[in-house]
């Protein structure tokens, strides 16, 4: 009985010269390069995606605001607790 695509989570690590996007898939953080044309549109470094492949073929793949929204958070936070560990006490 086929049970569809096999979703994995991916983080676009990066983008290659405008046309490549390096993708890290799984809990593994398995690298795969893939068109920039074969994902959907305004995805950047950064933009967390569902994606299934067919051996090395990108089959399909959807965005995941949900994750791309809780990892920005996350960072903001941390980029906050750093902020506020570099303030030191007014001297005066």
């Amino acid at each position: 009985m086929d049970q569809g695509p096999r979703w994995e989570q991916a983080v676009v690590d990066r983008l290659v010269d405008g046309r490549w996007a390096v993708l890290l898939v799984g809990s593994d953080e398995r690298e795969q390069v893939v068109e920039l044309a074969c994902l959907p549109p305004g995805v950047e470094a950064g933009s967390w995606l569902k994606v299934h492949f067919d051996g090395h073929r990108l089959a399909a793949v959807q965005r995941d605001e949900e994750a791309t929204a809780e990892a920005a958070a996350h960072i903001r936070q941390k980029l906050e607790q750093l902020r506020r560990r570099g303030r030191r006490p007014d001297p005066s």
